[in-house]
């Protein structure tokens, strides 16, 4: 596996686990996070709030988990097929969607990463063929 593989799928451990101090340490000061445009977010800036969305999330739910499917790396990109289960704070009741997350990485930092609900559409954006 290589580096930036490594790198990221380090960060969905770090987030599985509830701790974002190794998140932070993978993550540039002036990161960017571009939510999937059905979340109805506009971009994030600067690592602690990139770190604190993905945080706001979990805490959104009484159990949230990422597993990683699939990557792919292409030049500075990887590219994560995810499937996210978790459960709803308030009813409990259970869930399970599988997204992709784009991740644009420079010197093993990442500095730019965008949400996907589509996956066709996220293999699209990172130049990659399945």
């Amino acid at each position: 596996m290589s580096h930036l593989l490594e790198t990221v799928e380090r960060a969905y451990a770090a987030l599985n686990a509830g701790d974002p101090t190794p998140v932070s340490e993978l993550l540039h000061p002036d990161a960017e996070w571009v939510p999937d445009s059905r979340v109805g977010e506009s971009a994030i800036r600067g690592r602690d709030n990139v770190i604190g969305f993905f945080m706001d999330r979990a805490e959104m739910f009484g159990e949230l988990q990422f597993e990683v499917e699939r990557c792919w790396e292409q030049g500075d990109l990887v590219l994560v097929f995810l499937r996210v289960a978790g459960s709803g704070q308030a009813s409990g009741a259970g869930f399970e969607i599988r997204i992709a997350h784009l991740w644009t990485l420079r010197d093993g930092i990442a500095v730019r990463g965008e949400g996907f609900g589509d996956r066709a559409e996220a293999l699209k954006a990172a130049g990659v063929e399945e």
